[in-house]
């Protein structure tokens, strides 16, 4: 199983970042990336995804000395600017695209006449 299939519960996560599993269930209210699936019973199931998240967390907060709004606002602001980036791209995929497909109409026309 490769490792980014790996599912964890809160006091595997909680050990794994070093920190206290309320801690978690608190950065998960104030972060929107992190999200664990929860089992029929509620139980949670943090992804090496939501790890890799957590571990950033804990290093803005505790080794950067950002404060809980401030680390929020450096996400927002990275994960828009990729988002904005990841839209222009696909935009011009888009355009792309349309060309090709213009050209080819044009083509298939050309040989129909």
């Amino acid at each position: 199983m490769n490792q980014k299939d790996n599912f964890h519960t809160i006091s595997k996560t909680a050990n794994i970042i070093g920190v206290q599993a309320h801690v978690l269930r608190f950065w998960e209210k104030k972060f929107f990336m992190i999200k664990p699936k929860k089992s029929s019973s509620g139980r949670r199931y943090y992804s090496s995804l939501d790890i890799e998240y957590l571990l950033m967390i804990k290093k803005l907060l505790y080794e950067q000395g950002f404060t809980i709004k401030g680390a929020i606002n450096l996400i927002n602001k990275e994960y828009k600017e990729k988002s904005v980036g990841f839209h222009d791209e696909i935009n011009q995929n888009i355009m792309l695209i349309k060309s090709l497909i213009k050209q080819g109409s044009n083509l298939i026309k050309k040989n129909l006449d």
